[in-house]
């Protein structure tokens, strides 16, 4: 959540440092190891050194607040913040190896304006506190043609630069004022130049070459200059010369200016919460080189009533007169390695800061925040501040922005991120926020797509986008925008990979042995390798052996692709009807004449739309009930026409099934595993003579399957609906093919 939203009502307890990090954490790095404390400053250096025209105010805070900084280690990105502005004075790792990046620019492959900087620097964290700079330089490898040039006897010079991207020309308009910047594709190592114009005979004159093994951060420049008297086609030389400038100079390590820093929560949010329930705050002033020769001057906002500012808390006198306040100050000096200082050490000086919860419960309730600013000028004269805001009333509270999201919305709800869809919250908190809706790309790519919601939501206080056309497995970043505010931190979601159904067209079929009442039985099993247990699909031969039938197998006869279909053809068997059937799970046993059933495979928890199948179904006619069963029939279906039927269902684990009627468990859909279900069910021939036709089921969601993702899948095919009663006809018959989960 980009914001801070906290309601204060009555009695309600809203602990003090209750506030979000501006940074995008996309992994825990802590895992019980010793940690360290990373204390990063980023610089954008942008001024090419042969260039006497350099960036401009606005150009560099623009490049600055949008430098995207990672700090990566081996589980990858665990850090992410957007801004140099947003990087935290502080950031605690688990000792170890990382790599922090960072770029910002215009990546573009060839342009006149458009430049792209990069920073790299791979670092070891220690135990306490480790100083790193991360220098964002130039990555361009830049091109001009010196001036100098247009004095050589060469009408309409034109010099053009290209790799296999773009290219870029220079004629007499731009050769003073205008430098190329390439951003060399990794195929490429070499740009290639052309150098065309009209010789004073009036011939043409025409020169092609590489630069080769070029360098980003490098500028190439071509000077042409002539041999005197005046070059002619066959006499004097155009002498081409490339000259090959370093840019930028490597990085240095520099020590970043005295900083306030908040104990367990980013100084730059407000804390929040009300009288009587406040806990210590503490804050640190942390300075390079020590405040001996210095000051670490404390001032108060106007709502603090009698409180002086402008105190200097390295004076012993002035901590005591803030300690009978409730306000204890204490000192710390520690020596830190740097290897870049001549004496090998840096000394650290720290004012940690406790706002006691004495202090701040006897705060009186304010409509305004609570502003404490802390100054701090180090011994080299550098000067940082930072400002403590407390908010203990609802009407104090300072919300960052007008809309926001939040992350955690999506784990409420497990629907909203399918494979292919996904459905975002937005909220809005300042009513006059116009225009508003959800930005989101791909993650690692530049271009945003803005999405706005359908309607009106703003009595509601948030908003709704659907997405689509998304690609599956795959992460992506969004964030929220209105008129005016555009800067929200991206947070992000992984759309849910698509599920393949093994066997699904019906290709791999094999046999296992299987011991019945009259002796061992060869099984056909709709899938390969002859193990019940490990085969995605079952059936009910191996109960229909024990009367020497089969009811599932094989067919050539017709299929949607490939080379074969499942048959499925109810029988009687020993006077009972046994149902054509194929499901997802394993025929665990046979209980007497009667089947045990597991129904369910392992899913790896996606949320189709549908299932498509393509299906033939003819069903027979004159249907037998077995005695004892017709409370399990519907009316009429004695003598009429058989019903076929497919089931498809998302579980939150496998169902056993049982036909025996002193312990039958048929599937229940209402169940309480049951997270989704669709079924269709036919009374009637379905499909044409001698072919398959396409069914797709909606699959429909139910509360549960918000909060809980399903495990197993489930589809179950029968041509006899009510076989686990011994009910149907025995001359239903249904071929099935091409199984698939949609995902739209």
């Amino acid at each position: 959540m980009n914001f801070i939203e906290k309601l204060i009502a009555g009695s309600a307890v809203i602990l003090a440092g209750s506030v979000l990090f501006s940074s995008c954490a996309k992994d825990n790095p802590f895992d019980g190891s010793a940690e360290g404390t990373l204390e990063l400053s980023t610089a954008v250096k942008g001024e090419l050194q042969v260039d006497t025209r350099a960036i401009g105010n606005d150009e560099m805070k623009s490049l600055r607040d949008n430098c995207v900084i990672y700090i990566e280690n081996a589980k990858g990105v665990i850090r992410k913040y957007k801004g140099v502005e947003n990087v935290p004075s502080q950031i605690k790792l688990t000792v170890g190896e990382y790599v922090v990046e960072g770029w910002t620019g215009d990546s573009v492959s060839a342009s006149y304006d458009k430049k792209f900087y990069r920073g790299y620097r791979k670092f070891q964290l220690s135990e306490g506190t480790t100083p790193l700079t991360l220098n964002c330089n130039i990555a361009n490898v830049v091109t001009s043609v010196d001036p100098v040039s247009l004095n050589v006897d060469l009408k309409n010079l034109k010099v053009t630069f290209s790799h296999s991207r773009g290219s870029l020309e220079f004629d007499n308009s731009n050769i003073p004022t205008s430098k190329g910047y390439f951003m060399m594709p990794n195929a490429d190592k070499d740009l290639s130049y052309e150098i065309e114009g009209i010789l004073s005979d009036g011939s043409p004159y025409h020169k092609e070459g590489k630069i080769e093994g070029v360098k980003r951060a490098h500028e190439y420049v071509v000077r042409l200059s002539a041999d005197q008297p005046p070059v002619t086609q066959g006499g004097a030389l155009i002498r081409i010369e490339i000259e090959d400038i370093p840019i930028i100079q490597e990085d240095i390590e520099i020590f970043p200016a005295p900083a306030l820093i908040g104990s367990e929560f980013d100084i730059r949010d407000q804390v929040v919460s009300t009288p009587g329930n406040f806990t210590d705050i503490n804050v640190v002033m942390r300075g390079y080189f020590g405040f001996d020769k210095g000051s670490v001057i404390m001032d108060f906002s106007s709502n603090f009533t009698g409180i002086e500012s402008g105190l200097n808390i390295t004076q012993g006198d002035v901590q005591d007169q803030l300690r009978a306040l409730g306000i204890v100050v204490e000192e710390e000096e520690t020596y830190d390695d740097a290897p870049s200082l001549d004496e090998g050490k840096v000394k650290v000086e720290r004012f940690h800061i406790t706002f006691t919860k004495a202090f701040l419960d006897a705060l009186p309730e304010s409509d305004e925040e609570y502003c404490v600013t802390v100054t701090g000028t180090d011994d080299r004269h550098n000067v940082g501040s930072g400002t403590l805001h407390v908010a203990n009333t609802e009407a104090a509270i300072v919300r960052k922005s007008p809309v926001g999201v939040d992350e955690s919305d999506l784990k409420k709800n497990l629907l909203s991120v399918g494979a292919t869809t996904a459905t975002l919250t937005g909220y809005i908190y300042d009513n006059s926020a116009a225009n508003y809706g959800i930005k989101y790309r791909e993650a690692g790519t530049e271009t945003w797509q803005r999405v706005y919601p359908a309607g009106n939501t703003r009595a509601t206080g948030y908003y709704r986008v659907s997405l689509s056309g998304l690609k599956q497995n795959t992460k992506y970043e969004y964030a929220p925008f209105c008129d005016g505010y555009d800067e929200a931190q991206p947070v992000s979601f992984t759309t849910e990979a698509m599920f393949t159904i093994p066997n699904a067209s019906m290709e791999e079929w094999s046999t296992y042995s299987a011991s019945t009442m009259l002796g061992t039985r060869t099984v056909t099993l709709p899938g390969a390798g002859g193990n019940k247990s490990q085969s995605f699909w079952g059936s009910g031969n191996e109960g229909a052996a024990t009367a020497s039938k089969t009811l599932t197998t094989r067919s050539t006869d017709m299929f949607n692709s490939g080379e074969s279909s499942a048959r499925l053809a109810s029988a009687e068997a020993v006077g009972i009807l046994a149902a054509g059937n194929l499901f997802v799970g394993e025929y665990v046993k046979t209980d007497g004449t009667d089947g045990v059933l597991s129904i369910g495979r392992s899913y790896n928890g996606s949320h189709p739309k549908k299932l498509s199948v393509w299906v033939n179904y003819r069903p027979g006619a004159g249907v037998k009930v077995k005695d004892g069963n017709d409370e399990f029939v519907p009316a009429g279906f004695k003598g009429g026409n058989d019903h076929g039927q497919i089931y498809v269902a998302l579980l939150s684990g496998a169902m056993e099934i049982r036909t025996k009627a002193s312990n039958r468990q048929v599937f229940d859909p209402n169940g309480q595993n049951v997270l989704a279900y669709g079924q269709v069910t036919w009374t009637e021939a379905f499909g044409p003579d001698g072919g398959l036709a396409k069914v797709e089921i909606p699959i429909e969601y139910k509360e549960a399957a918000k909060t809980r993702k399903p495990t197993h899948l489930a589809i179950v095919v029968t041509a006899s609906k009510y076989g686990d009663y011994f009910s149907g006809s025995s001359q239903s018959v249904m071929y099935v093919d091409d199984f698939e989960l949609v995902y739209e």
